[in-house]
């Protein structure tokens, strides 16, 4: 064994030496500090002694060090999220690499872990990365939205986490873990501004209760003006959290916490790719440009008539969501097990308007979720560690979508249930001293009903397939009905192995599946689970008296049913958005992580990842009552219906660049007088990729660059620090994601920030 360790030993420090001179190679471990971009994904500083520091996490539902967890997953710190300007969900692609996140409008968020994840256009839509708040599972894409302030870190688990985290993993899971109460008082917080009028606060207290108790209150207020000239893609934010903390006993804690978060403003914009100068992306002429087209094309289709058949992009368009919960998580030490039950209730309003749609959508939408998790698990030492768990969900979610291209002017208001069950388990099991075999499976049973109504303006002529005809307004309205049962088995078994005091090699296949559901059309109007098998292999390492570290995970997914979103044909007549399941497709590649301190003062940091992507069985439908079919990919019509069948087949999945990198380097000046000042320059670099599944031009993102720097000063002895940062040095323009203007054809593009400057002072008494 001592032998086969140290050439295991010898050959990863050659591996770790190359991967330093290498162009390419990506994160898979504990980005912990940093000031945004690749620079925030930097982890802990260095001790006196120098060295990488450990992070605790509980990505497998116990607390565990990171560099000992036989799982692929990121948890960048609290202050690393503070640094890198995390304010909302789609600020996250700044610190891990893997990740792709996109803010479409209507506060909805579009996530993506290696290209696998949901463009959710409607309120219909659920995520494909599970996203929870301290063990909350939150069911809206726009639930995540004001919750980044007081953090104590954010772990990023790649893969599907069917087991533990059960439905709508399929691509992993994002767990939000906030500060907790502790037994001294405290307050800390965080003021900057910056360009665009940004300023944005965050005010943290902590107070003792008394032997056993105390509460801890926090709280965030951000305001930016918008990037583009009229208004679009500002920051309107205010969240509150509050949280009591009880221990009754020594082997009883109760956490009693309640959160409230408000996302107000314009929201954000698109631009019609046609009008994207990378030059000035931001200017509000684009707009005009695009209002100019729609109007000749109006005229154009209806012979000079109205030439505002195509509905102009306005400057009124606004979000107003508030969501709210409350939770309690109850800790019961049983001696040889500890008990955990979790009840939680989410509540969720939000009203918008917007035009990234390319034509006005507007919707109002009200989620009512009430969730209980209990899991026991095994204490000790002992050569098997187990864990037991049930799980039950129910969500109520209506809306009032209304949405209107010209050609097509529909209203969506259904009324949808979720309930879903689950029994899960998982073990360990020590077969050597230095091998451990682990296996899991969750039984999910999902039990969904439609209600409501919806409906599309059309001719006189055609209300005889009306459900019911208004002749005042010529609205054909038609019934929503339907259920949706279903149930899965998914499982996890894997195999891990120290090849050294400080060296973990690991092996996994794992699946897990996103629901199925519905989408606003009669019958056919569902789409079936789909289903992702992961196959992973990973190395953590610590060389050097820890000075020195580099984890390695190659991986293949194997990703099948796969839901798409997009604008389709409904029946019995017209179009809107739809889910479909398309096909399948294959995904592997390799992520490294590659940690360097050489002394107390230095760090270095290189993430890089390979992927390589292929949509082998691409087939979904579009509608030709807008126009020809608005895609670059071969088309076969449907006999009898205007739609076509369009295939893809052979293309990389959206969202997927092959070569992602990651790179910092910090350093620590000490001054005369104590104190010291850090700097900090980071940059990411990618390559091209496709923003969506039509494959137009438009939707083309080439390689990019990106870079950051930031200067810290911190008094000697001091409890706060003066920050300076850049972020966006090249102000490059950036697409996150492209959804297209069913018409016209051309694809209406979202795009990251640009360059943003400014400073910040943090404060800890």
């Amino acid at each position: 064994m001592a032998k086969l360790s140290k050439r295991y030993l010898c050959g990863v420090a050659c591996i770790s030496v190359c991967a330093g001179s290498l162009p390419a190679f990506a994160q898979s471990s504990d980005p912990a500090q940093g000031d945004a971009q690749a620079r925030s994904t930097q982890p802990a500083a260095p001790t006196a002694d120098a060295g990488v520091a450990d992070i605790v996490v509980t990505a497998q539902r116990r607390s565990e060090n990171l560099q000992r967890t036989a799982l692929a997953v990121s948890a960048v710190s609290g202050d690393a999220l503070l640094r890198a300007g995390v304010v909302q969900p789609q600020d996250l692609t700044k610190v891990v690499p893997a990740l792709k996140l996109a803010a479409i409008g209507g506060s909805g968020t579009v996530v993506t872990i290696r290209g696998v994840g949901t463009f959710p256009g409607n309120p219909y839509a659920e995520p494909g990365v599970a996203v929870n708040l301290d063990g909350v599972y939150l069911a809206r894409s726009g639930g995540p939205n004001g919750l980044f302030y007081d953090l104590e870190r954010v772990e990023v688990l790649k893969g599907p986490q069917g087991t533990l985290y059960g439905r709508n993993a399929t691509a992993g899971a994002i767990n939000i873990i906030a500060k907790k109460p502790t037994d001294s008082f405290g307050v800390e917080g965080s003021i900057e501004g910056g360009n665009y009028n940004f300023y944005r606060g965050v005010l943290a207290v902590n107070v003792p209760l008394g032997e056993g108790a105390a509460m801890r209150a926090s709280g965030t207020i951000s305001r930016r003006d918008g990037y583009f000239d009229d208004g679009y893609s500002d920051d309107k934010t205010e969240g509150g959290r509050l949280q009591l903390k009880l221990e009754p006993t020594s082997r009883l804690e109760i956490l009693l916490s309640a959160d409230y978060a408000h996302t107000g403003g314009k929201g954000p914009n698109g631009v019609l790719s046609p009008y994207l100068d990378p030059s000035h992306p931001f200017r509000g002429a684009s707009r005009d440009g695009t209002n100019e087209l729609f109007q000749a094309v109006s005229l154009a289709l209806t012979g000079g008539t109205n030439p505002n058949f195509i509905p102009p992009i306005l400057d009124d368009g606004h979000v107003n969501q508030r969501n709210w919960g409350v939770s309690a998580t109850i800790d019961y030490d049983l001696g040889p097990a500890k008990l955990t039950i979790i009840p939680a209730y989410r509540d969720s309003k939000n009203k918008y308007l917007m035009y990234n749609a390319g034509f006005p959508v507007s919707s109002n939408e009200r989620s009512k979720a009430t969730s209980v998790e209990a899991r026991l698990a095994s204490n000790g030492s002992g050569p098997l560690t187990w864990l037991l768990g049930g799980y039950f969900f129910r969500e109520h979610v209506d809306f009032d979508l209304d949405a209107n291209n010209g050609v097509s002017v529909s209203n969506t208001s259904p009324d949808l249930v979720t309930k879903s069950y689950a029994a899960f388990g998982q073990l360990t099991y020590s077969l050597t001293s230095n091998l451990r075999a682990t296996g899991g499976l969750r039984f999910t049973r999902e039990e969904k009903s439609q209600g409501g109504s919806f409906g599309f303006v059309i001719p006189p002529e055609g209300a005889g397939a009306c459900g019911a005809f208004d002749s005042a307004t010529s609205f054909c309205t038609f019934p929503l009905n339907g259920e949706l049962n279903a149930s899965r088995l998914t499982y996890k078994a894997g195999l891990e192995y120290d090849a050294g005091p400080n060296s973990l090699l690991y092996a996994n296949v794992s699946t897990g599946f996103k629901a199925g559901g519905f989408y606003g059309s009669q019958a056919p109007n569902t789409f079936r689970p789909e289903k992702l098998a992961a196959y992973t292999f990973g190395a953590k390492n610590r060389f050097f008296d820890n000075k020195l570290q580099f984890n390695l995970e190659v991986f293949y997914w194997d990703y099948k049913d796969q839901q798409i979103t997009h604008v389709g044909p409904v029946r019995p007549i017209g179009f809107t958005v739809i889910t479909e399941n398309a096909g399948k497709s294959r995904l592997y590649g390799a992520e490294a992580d590659l940690i360097w301190s050489p002394s107390a003062r230095d760090m270095f940091h290189a993430n890089v990842q390979y992927l390589n992507t292929k949509y082998t069985d691409l087939h979904y439908t579009q509608t030709t009552l807008a126009g020809p079919p608005a895609t670059v990919c071969p088309t076969t019509p449907v006999a009898g219906q205007p739609e076509v069948v369009v295939n893809c087949s052979g293309n990389p999945v959206m969202l997927s660049p092959k070569w992602t990198a990651n790179l910092s380097y910090s350093h620590r000046f000490p001054l005369a007088n104590g104190s010291e000042l850090e700097a900090q320059v980071g940059t990411q670099i990618q390559s091209g990729y496709w923003t969506g599944i039509e494959y137009l031009p438009g939707e083309r993102q080439k390689a990019s660059t990106v870079s950051n720097a930031s200067l810290t000063y911190r008094p000697d002895g001091s409890r706060f620090t003066i920050s300076a940062y850049i972020d966006n040095i090249e102000d490059s323009t950036v697409k996150a994601f492209a959804f297209v203007q069913p018409v016209l054809g051309m694809p209406v593009v979202i795009l990251k920030a640009p360059r943003t400057f400014g400073g910040r002072v943090t404060f800890n008494f």
